[in-house]
């Protein structure tokens, strides 16, 4: 009895461990705000009643390609109620019951496999505009359906791959028949397409390596095809989005032509834990090593992304759920007082709820783990090496900037870049080591004439960094934007590492260095988001640059990121979350966040020039204006910005 009592005692401790949020615990993805964020109810219609899903097939697919999609269809209204089969498709789609729950409207809503269409003759070509798509899923059933349309890896189609990987919306159903009919009805539709051969860094991510971000090696997919694997994710994902906002006025949050809903509000996360270029702790397969976080039908495997849970505004991730309905039924025994317990501490969870990019969390927070290495420190000047042509005015937008981290003139107003700069200190004070660093700018070296070429290496960017000093320096590389980088806009906007410094006396020692693109006429989509369009996600008006030059601003901000990376993880061994290789640091630990209610696709809430109207968060010297990014606080384990 003693055992027992001491065996749930710990399993209610565990519990209540998953239930209470402290401020400690909260993820690096976790934007910092006064109130919890809630996808908002319009007061549209969800979709309700007894649904078929129709699926449209454009283009060559195998049969054991289509048996893939289809057994997940019918595993979203599977009742099997075999303990080994948990956690299930369906158990995933219960989250999407909150939903309904919280309208006024108590509408139900049961989905059911309806017809599969083929077209592998390719009846309307292989480059499909969007009216086509809509031509295509008005193929199916009009009335208590929603048709998906899913395009074969050899077809194009408008906005694939650049903005987007599938969507949904509504369209106008035919009359024919209905000789009464005054107006016409609106029926659901969702495509997808396979990108396999055309985007899979972009649309089939976790099961290929990411376009641009930390390169961690992708997951096996667990039905061994990376496109539809990646095509059930996406799919996955409409389903949530189409049947909460069928209409565009249901459940979503920002702009109703680029809406965050039910599962693109929580972008990357499918498990426990999950961290930008990390899908989180997911099982695995003994047999064949794929991960994956649910079961379905016909013994299928499926990894689902987290949706967006309104009852708790948080994001909910099928393996968290699973433990916990696993604890509970281990807790079934415990008399009401402890159930009490149990329920004041899930209150204190819901009084604390938490943001839209947050995933569940570990027993322990997510710290950036130092691994025991030099941080930069003393006297450090900042050297900037111009590679191609820049204007003059373009050079004083940067050298002002680093001019400005280490400016204590009072005259700066608030919040300045120097207020910014300060949150790296905190790393300084968590080493337990005497350092202090203080950054100035140095020398500037003009390279206008190309001597290398208008087409980079890393080892080229290399041998410039090394034109700079080599002691007590970090050698900032800027590349102008008719310069092509290795790498540059397909993984990376810039980079920083550190490189061999000769010595008279014959020993080597490294310096630091950094290198940042101008991406204007690359890839300011990428680079220079959110002072352009983003190149997919959603599709917000650009911000005004500052300085009114998008490829410079854009700029500043990768050089902010990097700067802060550079001190605190120089050569490697310092403060970072994830493999060496591709490590998450101060400043790329928080992507996207700018502001205070900052969201995927939503830079936050900033200061606007009154005069320019542009956005900003950062005073800097000569009345200059910056926008910087978050970082990281390992004192808080938050992202913390300055607006």
């Amino acid at each position: 009895m003693a055992s027992f009592l001491a065996q749930s005692v710990l399993k209610l401790f565990l519990l209540i461990s998953l239930f209470q949020i402290s401020l400690a615990g909260r993820k690096l993805s976790e934007v910092v705000q006064d109130q919890p964020q809630l996808l908002t109810y319009h007061n549209g219609p969800l979709l309700s009643g007894k649904i078929t899903i129709n699926l449209i097939w454009y283009g060559k697919f195998k049969p054991s390609e289509r048996a893939i999609v289809s057994d997940f269809v019918t595993s979203l209204s599977s009742t099997a109620p075999s303990q080994s089969n948990q956690p299930s498709v369906s158990q995933w789609w219960k989250t999407t019951e909150n939903y309904y729950h919280l309208t006024s409207k108590k509408s139900s809503l049961s989905l059911s496999l309806g017809k599969q269409i083929l077209d592998d003759k390719y009846s309307l070509g292989k480059s499909l505009k969007n009216k086509q798509i809509v031509e295509l899923a008005s193929m199916g059933d009009q009335k208590n359906a929603i048709n998906v349309v899913l395009t074969a890896s050899d077809v194009a189609v408008e906005g694939f791959c650049m903005s987007r990987c599938g969507t949904h919306g509504s369209a106008l159903g035919s009359t024919d028949g209905l000789v009464k009919a005054k107006k016409h009805s609106k029926f659901a539709y969702i495509w997808v397409g396979n990108s396999q051969t055309q985007c899979p860094g972009q649309c089939a991510w976790p099961f290929h390596q990411p376009i641009y971000g930390p390169q961690s090696a992708p997951l096996i997919a667990p039905n061994n095809n990376v496109g539809l694997d990646g095509m059930v994710i996406n799919l996955a994902s409409l389903f949530a989005g189409t049947v909460t906002n069928p209409f565009g006025n249901g459940y979503f949050q920002g702009p109703a032509e680029a809406p965050l809903e039910a599962s693109s509000a929580c972008p990357g996360i499918y498990g426990k834990g999950a961290y930008p270029g990390y899908a989180g702790n997911l099982l695995v397969d003994p047999t064949t090593g794929a991960s994956y976080n649910a079961h379905g039908n016909n013994g299928r495997k499926y990894l689902l992304p987290a949706l967006y849970d309104p009852s708790t505004s948080s994001c909910s991730t099928l393996l968290l759920l699973f433990s916990l309905c696993f604890i509970m039924a281990s807790l079934a025994t415990f008399n009401f007082v402890l159930f009490l317990i149990v329920l004041a501490s899930s209150l204190h969870f819901t009084a604390n709820a938490r943001k839209l990019v947050e995933s569940d969390h570990p027993d322990q927070p997510l710290l950036f783990q130092y691994h025991n290495g030099p941080l930069l420190s003393g006297k450090i000047s900042v050297n900037l090496i111009w590679y191609g042509k820049f204007k003059p005015s373009q050079r004083a937008v940067v050298s002002d900037f680093v001019t400005s981290v280490a400016s204590s003139k009072p005259t700066i107003a608030q919040p300045s870049v120097a207020t910014w700069w300060k949150a790296t200190e905190k790393y300084y004070q968590l080493s337990k080591k005497p350092y202090s660093l203080a950054i100035s700018l140095g020398s500037q070296i003009l390279d206008e004439n190309y001597s290398l070429g208008k087409s980079l290496t890393n080892q080229q960017i290399m041998e410039l960094a090394s034109k700079g000093g080599q002691k007590n320096a970090i050698n900032v590389v800027l590349t102008s934007a008719d310069v092509a980088v290795e790498g540059f806009c397909s993984s990376r906007c810039g980079t920083h590492g550190s490189g061999l410094a000769g010595s008279s006396k014959g020993h080597n020692s490294k310096f630091a260095y950094i290198w940042v693109g101008n991406s204007e006429t690359q890839c300011p989509g990428q680079c220079a988001w959110p002072f352009h369009q983003p190149i997919y996600g959603p599709q917000n008006p650009p911000l005004i640059a500052p300085n009114n030059d998008v490829g410079l601003d854009g700029m500043v901000i990768n050089l902010a990121s990097l700067l802060a990376g550079t001190v605190t993880n120089p050569f490697g061994n310092g403060y970072y979350q994830g493999p060496k290789e591709a490590p998450l640091e101060a400043a790329s630990a928080c992507p996207g966040i700018y502001g205070k209610g900052a969201y995927p696709g939503y830079a936050g809430d900033l200061p606007v020039d009154a005069t320019t109207g542009a956005n900003y968060n950062a005073h800097g010297v000569n009345g200059r204006k910056y926008l910087l990014p978050a970082l990281f606080d390992p004192s808080t384990s938050t992202c913390s910005t300055l607006a």
